[in-house]
């Protein structure tokens, strides 16, 4: 890539697909969020998983959990970015490019080590966020009304 020649126009290649999915990742990451609240609730999930009180995932296993159903429901998607950012389907349609990956299997290509990865950066990300919040309200002495 440093070798070969570019242009300026082709720093933006992708934009747009990488834009659609991040969109509809960070949306299902919250519906997914907000399930797992209702689900914990009911009783669903394993108290391994659960906060003490049983009503909501422990912090690692929301991040790795809420974010890898997110992944998996965009993963066709990430596929289609990938290949338009690599050049070579520059003049292919987004559209024909998933309904052509989809029909030969390659939707959900390197679905594992992206799940691995994400169990790891979104677990782990999430126990920071929550003790950095929880740590942060207490010392300005507010109260946390999201937990519910």
């Amino acid at each position: 890539q440093v070798e070969g020649g570019w242009e300026i126009r082709h720093v933006l290649d992708g934009t747009w697909v990488t834009l659609g999915r991040n969109t509809v990742l960070y949306a299902a990451f919250m519906v997914y969020i907000d399930l797992s609240k209702q689900a914990c609730r009911a009783g669903w999930v394993p108290s391994a998983l659960t906060t003490e009180d049983g009503s909501g995932l422990t912090p690692f296993a929301k991040g790795a959990i809420c974010a890898n159903a997110a992944w998996m429901t965009v993963w066709p998607a990430d596929v289609v970015k990938t290949q338009r950012q690599s050049g070579n389907y520059e003049s292919v349609p987004a559209v024909k490019l998933l309904r052509d990956n989809v029909r030969s299997g390659r939707a959900f290509r390197g679905l594992l080590p992206g799940l691995v990865r994400s169990t790891i950066a979104n677990g782990s990300s999430m126990v920071v966020y929550e003790w950095v919040h929880t740590s942060l309200t207490k010392k300005w002495g507010l109260e946390r009304k999201d937990m519910t």
